[in-house]
């Protein structure tokens, strides 16, 4: 019938659009083609041309042929946005290639969710592979669990007579998988957050340590070299109000830290009565 320049435009375009969606169903992808090569051209009028090419350019397998798998399908989407599987198309394609892509553009996966939704509406949510799709979108947005739901409800709505009800459900075992693995990433992914947060923060508290170090290293030796030259009485004040001070600014920089509060207390206590004694005595 394709072949044939007898029959009417529409009814050979007719055949043409079968004889791909066997192809497709079948995976002869180069075949697929080939035919759309041979006769994709007489029909380029034919808003559904621009879902056809984009199935051969998804197939491909490359990033750059899967972004113009995606602009072939939007622009299909736009000439039949009444049409759900043309709009599913678009938003299949697009999750696709947002799971490939190292960063994920928000506006892109809003784009994808409207155009699922609206082939769930168009469909009254009776089209089970269009939740798998919305699986997929739930997954990369972090909602693990409403993923799996959508999983579970496209299984449920899957017909079991239909010739890809084996196909659909390998494929919506698969997602399952993902989700599982996408999970896992993201664990994986706070983990290693937390531990880098951790080591800039022990970081920077080593830091303060050796400065403060430095400066109790310094108030030492000025102490010490002002008590030599210091008459004894002086030089013992000197020297136990250094301490004094010592013990207070330690017991400060392990205030953070610490978990009893009662021996920090007691630091500052012990180092008050250093501070403090010499010149009671002395009064």
């Amino acid at each position: 019938m394709l072949r044939s320049t007898r029959h009417p435009t529409d009814v050979r375009f007719a055949a043409l659009y079968g004889w791909l969606l066997r192809l497709r169903r079948e995976e002869r992808y180069a075949e697929y083609e080939s035919v759309l090569r041979q006769y994709g051209h007489e029909f380029e009028q034919e808003p559904y041309v621009y879902t056809f090419h984009a199935i051969v350019a998804r197939n491909r397998g490359d990033a750059s042929s899967l972004r113009s798998a995606v602009e072939y399908s939007r622009r299909a989407a736009e000439l039949m946005p009444d049409v759900a599987g043309v709009v599913h198309q678009l938003a299949a394609f697009l999750i696709e290639y947002l799971e490939r892509s190292d960063s994920v553009v928000e506006a892109e996966l809003r784009e994808a969710e409207r155009s699922v939704d609206q082939a769930i509406a168009l469909t009254h949510g009776q089209i089970g592979h269009y939740f798998e799709t919305r699986a997929r979108i739930l997954a990369i947005r972090g909602d693990f669990g409403a993923a799996r739901a959508a999983v579970n409800q496209a299984i449920e709505l899957e017909p079991r007579t239909t010739r890809d009800y084996q196909r659909r459900l390998t494929q919506y075992q698969t997602t399952r998988i993902r989700i599982e693995l996408l999970q896992q990433r993201a664990y994986w992914r706070r983990q290693q957050e937390d531990n880098r947060r951790e080591l800039t923060d022990f970081k920077a508290q080593q830091l303060q340590l050796l400065g403060l170090l430095a400066a109790v290293v310094a108030f030492i030796a000025t102490t010490g070299n002002l008590a030599a030259s210091a008459r004894w009485p002086d030089s013992i004040r000197l020297i136990e109000g250094m301490a004094g001070s010592i013990i207070i600014v330690f017991a400060s920089f392990t205030l953070a830290s610490s978990k009893s509060v009662w021996r920090v207390l007691f630091m500052y206590l012990v180092g008050g009565v250093l501070l403090v004694v010499p010149y009671l005595v002395e009064g």
